[in-house]
């Protein structure tokens, strides 16, 4: 009789486990039914520590942010210098309560620096006109060469990127302001104009040694491009390869190139002074490994080949100015 009862006893307990145990699997069930009812799946957005706004899709969204940072509205802005990047925490939100994606890609967006990109006509490089696109620069630079304008050949175009829009000018306009009448004269004494490459000449000398900063194919070179002057020459290598310094000097910039600073459109650039006269940028880098009044000696390793700043492809931008203004490189290296 014992036996029975304690079996007895036993099976009452689990008959009795059992029914809580349905109890809660069923109340967890209806709790879920409920948030589910409720509640959707979202994640907030946090930009400096501070909440500001509800995203359903976090990768959609910060995809948007990061073209937008990168390219621009494909009109004036170019680019959008962001320091701080948004955070995201996944949460439960309550039905009754939307997502505000604009409203997130508007705040964080309007927290960067915004640069515009356009295009100054210049005359004997400097600045005359400015325009919004580089068609319009082009058609008035070609309608003062068919008006056979006497500046037509001092005439340039020059990629502009600024934090301010300047004051733009109709392509009629344009024309009317920098167009010079051919004056007759007696006589005339040929010029020779200015010219952007050297070619194989013997190159005067700096005053500094130059050794090459990397080894890779030359994408892009000194002077008059479809878009714009360039100012430097461009050495393809793959991101990460170690940038040397040419010469040896003092680095007087390390940092991501504004237009506060002069660099505007370079990226993570290096600029290193060598003597009284001569200074030498290393731009578009990825990684910096030198500061602003350190000196370096030649051949050391000052940064990284990267992307960054106004670029299409990993490379090297390597300029040298002689007291302020460019001159080829390859009238000192990688001839």
């Amino acid at each position: 009789m014992i036996k029975i009862s304690s079996l007895k006893k036993v099976v009452i307990g689990f008959r009795k486990i059992i029914k809580i145990l349905i109890i809660l699997v069923i109340a967890a069930v209806l709790i879920l039914g409920i948030i589910k009812v409720t509640y959707k799946q979202t994640y907030s957005v946090s930009l400096n520590g501070e909440i500001i706004g509800y995203t359903q899709d976090k990768v959609a969204l910060q995809k948007r942010i990061n073209d937008y940072i990168n390219t621009g509205d494909g009109d004036n802005v170019a680019f959008v210098e962001v320091k701080e990047m948004p955070e995201y925490t996944a949460c439960l939100l309550k039905n009754g309560i939307e997502t505000n994606d604009n409203e997130i890609f508007n705040k964080v967006v309007s927290s960067g620096i915004s640069y515009y990109k356009y295009y100054a006509i210049t005359e004997d490089e400097d600045e005359k006109a400015y325009v919004k696109t580089f068609a319009d620069a082009e058609s008035a630079v070609n309608q003062l060469k068919e008006k056979k304008s006497t500046n037509s050949e001092k005439l340039g175009i020059v990629e502009k990127y600024s934090t301010e829009q300047a004051e733009y000018k109709t392509v009629e306009t344009c024309v009317s302001e920098l167009y010079k009448e051919k004056k007759v004269v007696v006589a005339q004494t040929k010029t020779i104009p200015k010219a952007t490459y050297t070619g194989p000449s013997v190159p005067t000398s700096l005053g500094i040694s130059l050794v090459k900063p990397v080894s890779g194919t030359i994408s892009s070179r000194f002077g008059i491009r479809s878009r714009d002057n360039h100012k430097g020459l461009d050495i393809a290598a793959p991101k990460g390869t170690a940038i040397k310094a040419s010469a040896s000097g003092t680095v007087i910039f390390s940092g991501f190139g504004a237009n506060g600073n002069g660099y505007s459109g370079y990226g993570y650039t290096v600029a290193i002074k060598s003597n009284s006269s001569v200074t030498i940028l290393y731009a578009h880098c990825s990684a910096l490994y030198v500061k602003a009044g350190q000196t370096v000696s030649q051949g050391q390793v000052i940064a990284a080949v990267g992307s960054t700043g106004i670029s299409t492809g990993n490379h090297l931008h390597f300029e040298i100015r002689v007291n302020g203004r460019a001159v080829n490189p390859q009238n000192y290296i990688y001839n």
